[in-house]
């Protein structure tokens, strides 16, 4: 099967900040992760994480990237691990600055850059494992926009870490949620 997430990070903003921009809620409860809906969590470094459970999710969309960045930098990754799809993003004041993905069920080795990419996506596109190689400590082309994430937000999804894992997500509202044609109430 595999995860399906995307999810924002932010830098130096207050994470009420954050939420607002996002168009999005406290609930006062607690979730675990892997989660089905919207979830907040501390990182570290002054970095505050938002993360839905669907690769697609608005959150990581140009306007809300946009409204959530101004002033400050965020970072924007999706993930579909069962079709090796990750893509990130950096944006700050309110633009994005640029984009990495990898689209793996075209082609394993595809990988697209736009806009002024850190020098750090040239030394992981030069040292990638081959698609067929057994090193499991090397990394591979889907990995790529994943590293550049976590080395900006110190967050990636599929990384253990006790301090932060021992610490449960705050389950959000979303404010923006479609309503039901046939159930308004909802």
């Amino acid at each position: 099967m595999g995860i399906s997430l995307s999810w924002v990070a932010v830098e130096a903003l207050p994470a009420d900040d954050a939420l607002s921009r996002l168009s999005l809620a406290r609930t006062a409860k607690s979730c675990a992760y892997p989660f089905k809906g919207v979830a907040g969590h501390a990182l570290p470094n002054n970095w505050f994480l938002v993360a839905a459970g669907r690769c697609d999710h608005r959150i990581g969309n140009a306007a809300s990237m946009s409204a959530l960045s101004k002033g400050c930098r965020a970072i924007s990754c999706a993930i579909e691990e069962h079709v090796n799809f990750a893509s990130t993003e950096l944006w700050q004041d309110g633009a994005r600055v640029w984009h990495v993905q990898h689209q793996g069920d075209e082609d394993s080795e595809n990988i697209s850059s736009e806009g002024k990419v850190p020098q750090r996506f040239h030394e992981l596109l030069a040292t990638v494992e081959p698609d067929d190689s057994e090193t499991l400590d090397g990394h591979f082309h889907m990995d790529i926009p994943l590293i550049l994430a976590k080395e900006l937000s110190g967050f990636r999804h599929d990384d253990s870490n006790p301090e932060f894992d021992g610490t449960p997500f705050e389950e959000l509202a979303d404010l923006q949620a479609k309503r039901s044609w046939w159930k308004p109430w909802k």
